[in-house]
């Protein structure tokens, strides 16, 4: 990051501090927590997300998502099979709303719903203002299998694919 320097009357003001303030609110860190998206993210690894809305996410990006709104039945989903966040074959659901979900993004409104997920979404196409999340490790995640669409507006960001950042 570049050091922004003004000359006020003779004395030098820093404006880094608004240049990080800027930064933040389009750049996140997030800690991967288990083993859901491996092989392609490890858990404790570090990955910058661009903060950014619905609007130009393309299938096959990993996304950051936040838990609100998930497990709900989406306009043309059936709540048959759906589990709230958490939920995994193995065990009870637990409820983290504090956390933030890293899944890569399968399907946008008007695709074709994945086969694993056509038991939790009707009508064979992904509802607009929904979208469908797997983890790449399926047997250790909780996704769209269980939830159904999920609301496009609870995806906060796009993991920055090849930025690596020290553990």
């Amino acid at each position: 990051m570049g050091l922004l320097v003004v000359e006020v009357g003779g004395g030098l003001v820093v404006v880094a501090v608004v240049l990080a303030g800027l930064l933040r609110a389009v750049l996140s860190v997030v800690v991967v927590s288990g083993p859901s998206m491996s092989p392609a993210l490890r858990p404790g690894q570090r990955v910058l997300v661009l903060r950014r809305g619905p609007a130009r996410l393309r299938a096959g990006q990993i996304v950051v998502v936040a838990p609100d709104g998930l497990g709900a039945s989406p306009a043309g989903a059936s709540p048959v099979g759906a589990s709230p966040v958490g939920a995994s074959p193995a065990g009870p659901a637990r409820r983290r709303p504090d956390r933030l979900l890293v899944k890569r993004l399968a399907a946008l409104p008007g695709d074709l719903v994945p086969q694993s997920v056509r038991p939790v979404v009707a009508g064979g196409t992904v509802p607009g203002g929904h979208v469908v999340l797997l983890g790449d490790n399926p047997e250790f995640s909780t996704d769209s299998r269980m939830w159904g669409a999920v609301p496009a507006r609870s995806v906060i960001g796009v993991v920055l694919d090849g930025v690596r950042l020290r553990d």
